[in-house]
């Protein structure tokens, strides 16, 4: 079996009964705990690479679903920075009897001498997080994960790209974060690019040319300003992904004498954006005392800051629950985000939405969909947010850029008797015979649909 030929729903075959397979290295067993760990490579098609990684696998009776500890290493090293070098935190996962993944985050704009890709440096990068997505598809395929408890952690670069991948991954069915511990993490790389003048091509080649643009935003949790004078101070009104992170609780450490003071000047500002919004969670834990041993190859800047065994504690008592019925969006592309469907209107930019969704209410609208910028449809089930629309169901939207927009709501199993939007009564039109506000019903799926033609506030009131 080539490289080109191995898929995700193949990768099972080839790792357990053909390890020798060209495509595959063979695993490799990390000593000093109970269950199995491995080394492995998965080919990713959508990059045309291979991801390495590190996997745990519990001794946990077959079947009985457990957490997963996703690490994302530091700059210039490689997933064994998480899973065997610089922490304990596979045994101690093993102590919980928990599954550990350390992808390696492969970044292939920027290969090494000889001319091979590697996770050395990647920033969060969309291409690096491709290959750790098909990563985690494999994993949840084929392991029993519970998926309320799948959480990130990260260090420096890591901790950067922990949050960034947990912010921008909120599907619940893919491995959404149920909380993520950010170790001095690196989350803006405009940042980065400012104060690392020797990572400016790599960071250039990777994102595209210097900031800022689209690429270095998506990648960073906050937005901030890159001006001398402004200390990296937050923009109001940014582009700040950290926005996704609604309802999962985020803890974030660092050494108040880490050499890297633009590294504590960023977890400053995130701590200030997070504890801003009522929405986020959002605990900052500062170190007095070096933490660092003295033959530390990065004086005061290591992963000695935290105790694995406390962060796991920690991280135990979280679990990610029911969609959050209340808080905001920023998508950088068509996807799932915290049970809401989006689409876009223009890709390579961002899309924003407000929503909160109130169930059981008379006086108020059940669905509040505001705020709308570069979204060309939004879906949403229903029976996710434990919305219940047989009694009816009101709904209000408008957008800041004036474009039209498609609703698809499922979870509606009973045709409406009466439909009205902005208290003037629409009849049903599935094939889009007219061009204003329209409606239809599919009683076989369940499923509304409604049309918006502009941005105009947009009140619909649904009797059934």
């Amino acid at each position: 079996m080539s490289p080109q030929q191995l898929r995700t729903s193949q990768a099972t075959t080839a790792w357990l009964t053909s390890i020798a397979a060209q495509a595959l290295a063979a695993p490799v067993f990390i000593p000093g705990v109970g269950g199995t760990a491995y080394v492995l490579k998965l080919f990713v098609p959508q990059t045309g690479n291979e991801e390495l990684f590190t996997l745990h696998v519990p001794d946990s009776p077959a079947g009985q679903a457990r957490p997963l500890l996703v690490g994302f290493h530091s700059y210039g090293v490689s997933h064994l920075d998480f899973s065997y070098y610089n922490t304990s935190f596979l045994s101690e996962a093993d102590a919980r009897d928990w599954f550990v993944l350390a992808p390696i985050q492969i970044n292939p704009l920027v290969p090494n001498g000889n001319g091979v890709p590697t996770g050395d440096l990647s920033f969060g990068a969309a291409e690096s997080q491709l290959n750790v997505e098909a990563v985690m598809d494999y994993v949840l395929s084929h392991w029993p994960i519970d998926l309320d408890r799948v959480y990130g952690v990260g260090f420096s670069m890591g901790g950067g790209n922990a949050l960034s991948y947990g912010a921008r991954h909120r599907n619940r069915d893919e491995g959404a974060f149920a909380a993520i511990v950010n170790h001095t993490g690196a989350t803006n790389g405009g940042v980065v690019w400012n104060e690392e003048p020797g990572l400016q091509p790599d960071l250039e080649t990777t994102f595209g040319g210097p900031p800022p643009r689209f690429e270095f935003q998506r990648a960073s949790l906050i937005d901030v300003s890159l001006a001398p004078a402004a200390n990296y101070s937050l923009i109001p009104g940014g582009r700040h992904m950290a926005t996704n992170l609604v309802g999962v609780p985020v803890r974030t450490y660092y050494y108040a004498g880490d050499p890297l003071v633009y590294l504590r000047t960023l977890s400053d500002r995130l701590d200030t954006f997070m504890s801003g919004d009522p929405t986020l969670s959002h605990e900052l834990l500062v170190e007095l005392t070096p933490p660092c041993p003295q033959n530390s190859n990065s004086p005061n800047h290591c992963w000695e800051l935290i105790d694995e065994s406390s962060v796991c504690n920690w991280l135990a008592q979280q679990a990610l629950g029911s969609y959050p019925l209340r808080g905001k969006v920023l998508a950088d592309r068509d996807e799932r985000w915290n049970g809401l469907q989006l689409q876009q209107h223009v890709v390579g930019s961002f899309s924003a939405l407000e929503y909160d969704l109130i169930p059981g209410s008379s006086a108020q609208p059940d669905l509040i969909l505001t705020g709308r910028e570069n979204v060309s449809g939004i879906g949403l089930d229903l029976g996710d947010f434990n919305l219940d629309a047989s009694v009816g169901l009101q709904l209000l939207t408008d957008a800041i850029d004036g474009a039209s927009v498609d609703l698809v709501v499922q979870g509606v199993p009973l045709r409406p008797t009466l439909v009205l939007r902005n208290s003037l009564q629409l009849i049903e039109d599935c094939l889009g015979t007219t061009t204003g506000p329209r409606w239809c019903h599919d009683s076989v799926t369940g499923t509304l649909e409604l049309h918006e033609p502009d941005g105009s506030v947009g009140q619909w009131s649904i009797t059934f």
